[in-house]
């Protein structure tokens, strides 16, 4: 959807509901700016601009390539000493397992050596291990979304903002060049941890609608924002090398304090919400300067955003999910755009395939 009315594979309904609020936006008045309210457009960035969930990629790489600087003691203290079972595996043995397999590749990682790690027996339990951890993790009462979150951007510890640019060039070279399509790692560990199946999706392309609303939104001189539950400097990095025209300072993911150099620490920045449900709200009311006009999110850690009083557009990009996201599906106020997750693309219609 360009200013020239590209269609594209926009619900019909969604397309004529945010041509028809543009054409209804008030012109934008000088002093606007000045006393914050401009109107603005808000988004989601993982699986809302883009099919996939740049994090989670991000997450994986690292992970499969050992690209470490954190010592085994900074990783024993991200991980608690205390949760409960997973699928009947005990915490604690869970726990100490990945620990200990993380000691024993760590001289090689140190020493910069981490294709000879990758050959080690160790490898293959130690990924799979820690990928399925996390992945279980977000379900969990005692640690859930938000600690699973704030760990991804705490394992980038040690790298300069710098190294991290080019980590994710290197990521999204990867992820784009892969099928959309799903993959497993997999381990026979002694009971009761046994066999151990892990599984994540491959593959990453921009929503080209997307894209065109954005700079849509530009040309009626509202100005775009992504409030993201990602890393902050990864959708900084990654957002206008996936073709999005967004300034650094008009987005926002999850920040982590940083030191000398421009190093990142294991800690979460003092005085900054998390960007997950209600801490993207804090975002927008104490970062942003405008008033949300549009908001778009696609899951759980957007429906504070998605019901915040006062927007004129409310786009939800339907993944078929369940849990509270599910309760705004059938919302008349909600613009609800299918999906085909098959090919990663919008299709005209509020139904989404999956896969």
């Amino acid at each position: 959807m360009t200013h020239e009315t590209s269609r594209g594979n926009w619900r019909p309904e969604n397309f004529h509901r945010i041509r028809q609020a543009l054409v209804r936006l008030p012109a934008i008045e000088s002093g606007a700016v000045a006393t914050g309210q401009m109107p603005c457009a808000v988004f989601d960035f993982d699986n809302t601009c883009i099919f996939r969930d740049i994090g989670q990629a991000a997450f994986r790489v690292q992970l499969l390539e050992l690209y470490y600087r954190i010592a085994p003691e900074t990783l024993e203290a991200l991980i608690p000493l205390d949760g409960e079972a997973m699928a009947g595996r005990p915490w604690h043995l869970l726990r100490s397992t990945i620990l200990a397999h993380y000691r024993e590749l760590w001289p090689l990682i140190q020493a910069g050596k981490r294709e000879e790690a990758k050959t080690s027996p160790t490898y293959q339990s130690f990924t799979t291990l820690f990928y399925w951890l996390v992945a279980n993790a977000r379900g969990t009462a005692m640690l859930g979304p938000r600690y699973v979150l704030s760990l991804l951007a705490k394992l980038q510890a040690g790298f300069t903002l710098q190294e991290l640019d080019t980590f994710c060039v290197k990521v999204l070279k990867q992820v784009q060049q892969e099928p959309l399509a799903s993959a497993s790692l997999q381990t026979q560990m002694p009971e009761p941890l046994g066999s151990i199946t892990a599984t994540y999706p491959t593959g990453l392309k921009p929503f080209e609608e997307m894209q065109d609303l954005m700079r849509l939104f530009q040309h009626y001189g509202l100005r775009c924002h992504v409030v993201s539950a990602s890393s902050d400097w990864l959708v900084k990095t990654a957002a206008p090398l996936l073709g999005f025209p967004l300034e650094a300072a008009d987005i926002f993911g999850v920040r982590t304090k940083m030191g000398p150099g421009d190093l990142v620490l294991p800690e979460e920045e003092a005085d900054y919400p998390l960007t997950y449900r209600a801490g993207k709200n804090e975002i927008i009311d104490r970062f942003i300067i405008g008033t949300p006009w549009f908001v778009a999110g696609d899951a759980d850690t957007d429906y504070d955003m998605l019901i915040r009083p006062g927007l004129s557009l409310r786009l939800l990009i339907n993944r078929n999910l369940s849990g509270l996201i599910a309760e705004l599906y059938q919302r008349p106020d909600i613009l609800l755009q299918g999906i085909d997750q098959r090919k990663g693309c919008f299709r005209p219609s509020s139904e989404t395939i999956n896969p």
